[in-house]
Parts: structure tokens; sequence; C-alpha cells
């Protein structure tokens, strides 16, 4: 079992080392403006597995109101929130012809939304370096603990040193980004519900590991 919870976090590792190789840095709020929406991506790549065309997954959502959002301002965002974490260069991820088809099968939702947060990481290097630089810290030395709003603006202030840009965030969008995140982990399953605001180690899922590895051998 220590084997292969050592073998699961050299692979985890490994995608970390490759992102970091290939990603541009520039830190942006772009979560902030739909969040995980780990439910409305599922619906996308289930429809692009089906049709195998953005476009044409894209109509069938709109036609048939399958996100179930009334405003069409929100259903945008959430369309280029998708295919920027899912159809653009997804470097050492699978490709999101693969991911759709992994989302299709009949396995279980935790699943799925393990898989996707990847890629939400991926596409997001601030949401990466919070996950990997304060949240990944801080369960690896006590396994469950309480990430506070202090905890999250600190960090960011000490990023800021490095990254000229957060300097220029209002306190509104360092709290709504914080709102977000904050969301963003508990649809993950890594924070409790709200109000509580204690964080766990998740137990990486058969379903998604085994995706992930096999996407690495193949690209070996």
């Amino acid at each position: 079992m220590k084997s292969l919870k050592r073998f699961q976090l050299s692979l985890c590792n490994w995608f970390r080392v490759l992102h970091w190789l290939t990603s541009i840095n520039k830190y942006t709020a772009a979560l902030q403006r739909v969040g995980a929406v780990y439910e409305e991506s599922m619906i996308l790549l289930s429809e692009y597995a089906r049709s195998g065309d953005w476009k044409v997954a894209k109509e069938k959502v709109i036609r048939e109101n399958l996100l179930k959002k009334g405003s069409s301002v929100w259903i945008e965002n959430i369309f280029r929130a998708v295919k920027r974490r899912l159809f653009a260069d997804n470097g050492p991820l699978p490709s999101s012809e693969e991911v759709s088809k992994f989302v299709l099968c009949n396995i279980p939702k935790s699943s799925k939304i393990q898989t996707l947060y990847q890629y939400v990481c991926h596409s997001d290097p601030l949401v990466e370096r919070v996950i990997t630089g304060l949240v990944g810290p801080i369960l690896t030395r006590y396994g469950t603990s309480r990430l506070t709003k202090q905890m999250y603006f600190e960090f960011l202030e000490g990023e800021a040193k490095d990254h000229p840009e957060l300097r220029s965030w209002s306190s509104v969008v360092y709290t709504t980004w914080q709102r977000k995140f904050f969301a963003f982990l508990r649809h993950t399953g890594i924070m409790e519900r709200a109000p509580s605001i204690e964080i766990r180690e998740p137990i990486v899922r058969v379903e998604p590991f085994t995706f992930f590895l096999y996407g690495l051998i193949w690209m070996l």
C-alpha cells in the first residue's frame, strides 16, 4: 500500500514538473468568473464525446438548455472556461478527446471530478500555485487542518512580491477569488462543506489514477 502511495505521488510530481516546464506563470483571476463548474464540464464533455465536434456539442447544449442556466452571459462564460481548461493545449495531460470519453464512462462522479480537477489546476497557474504552495504543504504536514482566510491572504501577499499583477487586484477581487477557491476545494472534496474550513487529504480513486497513468505511458 505504501509503495502504491509513493508511486501515486511520483506520478503527480511528474505532471507538476512537466506543467512547470511548459506553462506561462502569469496569474489571473479567471477562477472567480465561474468557479469549478464540474457538472457543466461533464455535460459539455459528454456531448462532445457523442458528436466529436465542439460546435455541435455547444449548439445542442444551448438548444436543449442542458446547463439549466437562464443567463446567456453566464453560459458563455462557462463555455469559455471549459474550452480553456479542456480544449486548449493540455500539455502532459490526456487530450480533450480522451477525457471526454472518460467522462462518458459509467464510473463514480467523484472519479470524474478528481480527473477534471487536474485540468483546472493545469490551466490556471494561480490555482495550481495555491494548491501546491499552501494547501499541499498543510496537508502533507498535518493530514487535516483548517485553511483560514488569513492564511490565504498572507500567502497571496507573499506571491505578489514576484507577481506584480496581483498588486493590481482590488480587495473585492481578492475576496471574490478566495470564496471561489474555497468553493472549488469543497466541490473537489478537499475542504469540508460550508461553513467548515477544514481541509483533508483526498483519497485518489483508481479510475483517475489509471487514466493519468495510461496517459503518461502513452506520452513516453
